[in-house]
Order: C-alpha cells, then sequence, then structure tokens
C-alpha cells in the first residue's frame, strides 16, 4: 500500500518506536538504514540487544529523543513510520510537525485510534473524549492528512487479535509482576485500574473503534 519498492535502498525513522518491533521488521524486509527513536532508553537496549542476535544491528540506528522534539534535517528521510505512539503528541500535531523531515514524495505511515462508526454509545463518547480527544472516523482523518499536505494513499484497521491478542493480552500478564516492581504503590494500583478500565471498554465495545494505519505521500 505504500508503493516501497524491495529494490530500492530507503532512509526510515521509526518514530515512537518502544522495543523496535516494527523497526526490526522493517530492517529485515527492506533494503533500508532505520533510525529508531524513542524517549526512553531501555526500550532502545532492548532494541539494540534484539538487532544484534537477529543479525540487523546494521541497519538500525536508536536515537534517545523526544518525538516532538527530533533533531532531524528538512528532506531527509524516505519514510516516517510511527505505530500506536502518536497519540502522545496529537495527531494533527504530529502529522504536521513531521512532514518536514520527509523528503518530496516521501511516504508517512502512522497508527491512530479511530472510530469505525459514524455513531456509537455515549458511555464510550464520553470515556474517549477525556483520553484522547483527537480520536474520529477516517473520513475526517483523512482530511487532515489533506490539509497537511499529503495525499492518502491507504487506510485499514488493525484485526481483533492484534489488540486482544498482540497487546491487551501481554499487559493483563504483566500486572501482577507490575505491582510487586513497584511495591504495590497507589500509583501503580491507578495505572493498573487504568489499564483495566481501558481493556474493558474495547472488550465491550470494540466494534465502535479500532486502531486505523494510515498511509500517505508528502506533496
Amino acid at each position: 500500500m505504500a508503493g516501497l519498492d524491495f529494490k530500492v535502498k530507503y532512509r526510515i525513522a521509526d518514530i515512537g518506536c518502544g522495543t523496535g518491533a516494527a523497526s526490526l521488521v522493517l530492517a529485515d524486509t527492506l533494503d533500508c538504514d532505520i533510525t529508531s527513536v524513542d524517549f526512553l532508553q531501555a526500550f532502545l537496549d532492548v532494541l539494540n540487544d534484539r538487532a544484534s542476535e537477529v543479525e540487523l544491528a546494521s541497519r538500525i540506528s536508536t536515537l534517545c529523543a523526544s518525538m516532538d522534539d527530533l533533531p532531524f534535517e528538512a528532506n531527509s528521510y524516505d519514510v516516517l513510520w510511527s505505530e500506536g505512539a502518536i497519540y502522545n503528541i496529537g495527531f494533527a500535531k504530529g502529522i504536521q510537525e513531521w512532514k518536514a523531515y520527509l523528503k518530496q514524495g516521501g511516504v508517512l505511515v502512522v497508527s491512530e485510534v479511530t472510530w469505525t462508526t459514524d455513531e456509537r454509545p455515549q458511555e464510550l463518547e464520553d470515556y474517549w473524549e477525556a483520553a484522547y480527544p483527537e480520536i474520529d472516523t477516517a473520513s475526517n482523518k483523512m482530511k487532515v492528512l489533506e490539509r497537511a499536505g499529503y495525499q492518502p494513499l491507504g487506510y485499514f484497521t488493525l484485526d481483533l487479535h492484534c489488540w486482544l491478542e498482540g497487546y491487551y493480552g501481554p499487559i493483563q500478564a504483566s500486572y501482577n509482576a507490575f505491582l510487586e516492581r513497584n511495591a504495590n504503590s497507589e500509583g501503580a494500583k491507578e495505572i493498573i485500574a487504568a489499564e483495566r478500565e481501558e481493556v474493558a471498554m474495547y472488550e465491550k465495545f470494540k466494534d465502535f473503534y479500532s486502531y486505523g494505519v494510515y498511509i500517505a505521500k508528502k506533496l
């Protein structure tokens, strides 16, 4: 969907990479040099170890930085990739600020929590209005991309198993260990309570929202 050529070498930035799941797939799939960015060095340490284990370290360079203060030169990347992270600064702000780092015709691939129906229960509306007011339908997100100077190339939503097995499952399995590491502090309990609420909301209302993946080209 992004139109990337497997015979071309790309310069890619994976913004908000976490422990590098996407970076490792990209490095294994494409001929590329990847700058993997996260503000937590501990995550980047995990990525560096994993990249070495699978012999991809030569394609991945890690950078500890905030996504709203990136030290990139203008027009320096062919692809900007960001999964499950842009909400930290907001979709509209992120795509606008990051556009400067893309070469002309460069590709943006970013995931964003998205309404999948035009109407939804008030309980769900209230929850997301408090958690992330920028949640919207895909059609409105496309407008945001177009107004920011991008041409949408494609869009799809993640399957249920991506949320339930790939994301929430591991989080739920880590609750007890997280509490033990943090001495069952009130702060840790509040975090777990918030996670439990988020999982419960998704299980109850999964027909109304998902993570949408947006692919667009810089005009």
